[in-house]
């Protein structure tokens, strides 16, 4: 783990008044060296950024760390499962993020208008908290976005208890591995609850019971197989250790036109098919 990801806060803390350092000492050498008024944008707009770095950017951890997904174990996780929820909320529904953009511009136009009127008026102090509160916000707004979506989706809480992941699958299935018709979605190589909680509220609506049944593969487990795994780009999956669950169609319900939105899902979230014996 990196020095960014065991500190953030202190992190940007030196980021901001690393910042704000150079900004001084480009100050200084204009002053001495009359550089002329073109250094006054370099040296507002530096002093924002370091001034955001240094206050603002507490909020945005806060904001951030109180979207994440609960139980992930780790950051990877915690990323891939956002993005599978991303996914699936897009592929069903409009998930209304051109309107949250639009706010979140409308907050910067309106806190920038702020801005300019207390400086105007002498404010310095208020302005400055103004300039932050304009960087922060959007950030904030999406962030809280992001969390209602994820809330929303996640209808069934620690939905895990309800799924059986077999790890060993060719103990029982390498004879009929051909034969398993099933979409393989990939996860991240530290998946653990979370993960699992998002797949089966994802897959709640079109299971016929009230458990669901994965199986696990890596791609070495489908290479010596005969399955070659690609990226999205359509390179071999090389490392080892990807991970794979496959989920049998046999236990989901896709009558009544729910195939042509599993599929369309399916596509979103990156799972493939493996083929079966004949195709």
């Amino acid at each position: 783990m990196s020095f960014a990801e065991k500190h953030p806060y202190l992190f940007w803390q030196l980021i901001g008044w690393g910042i704000l350092l150079v900004d001084f000492v480009f100050v200084v050498v204009a002053v001495f060296n009359d550089f002329g008024e073109w250094s006054y944008p370099i040296i507002v707009f530096t002093f924002i950024g370091a001034l955001f770095a240094i206050i603002g950017s507490p909020f945005c951890l806060c904001a951030t760390r109180a979207s994440r997904i609960p139980q992930a174990c780790s950051l990877g996780e915690d990323r891939a499962v956002r993005s599978k929820v991303t996914a699936v909320v897009t592929a069903r529904k409009k998930p209304r993020a051109a309107l949250v953009g639009a706010l979140a511009v409308t907050a910067v136009v309106v806190l920038a208008g702020v801005t300019y009127a207390l400086g105007m008026h002498g404010h310095v102090l208020l302005g400055f908290v103004m300039m932050v509160a304009m960087v922060v916000v959007p950030f904030v707004i999406v962030a809280k976005y992001q969390e209602v979506q994820r809330r929303r989706f996640m209808k069934v809480e620690r939905a895990a208890q309800f799924v059986d992941v077999e790890s060993n699958p060719w103990a029982l299935y390498r004879p009929d591995v051909r034969r398993l018709h099933a979409p393989l979605v990939p996860v991240s190589t530290e998946f653990g609850t979370a993960t699992l909680d998002a797949l089966y509220n994802w897959l709640h609506d079109y299971l016929m019971t009230d458990r669901l049944e994965l199986i696990q593969y890596s791609a070495n487990d489908l290479r010596n197989a005969g399955f070659v795994a690609v990226d999205d780009n359509g390179a071999p999956l090389e490392a080892p250790d990807d991970l794979f669950l496959a989920v049998p169609e046999h236990q989901l319900d896709l009558s009544d036109g729910k195939r042509e939105r599993f599929e369309k899902e399916c596509r979103a979230v990156g799972a493939f098919w493996l083929p079966c014996a004949g195709e």
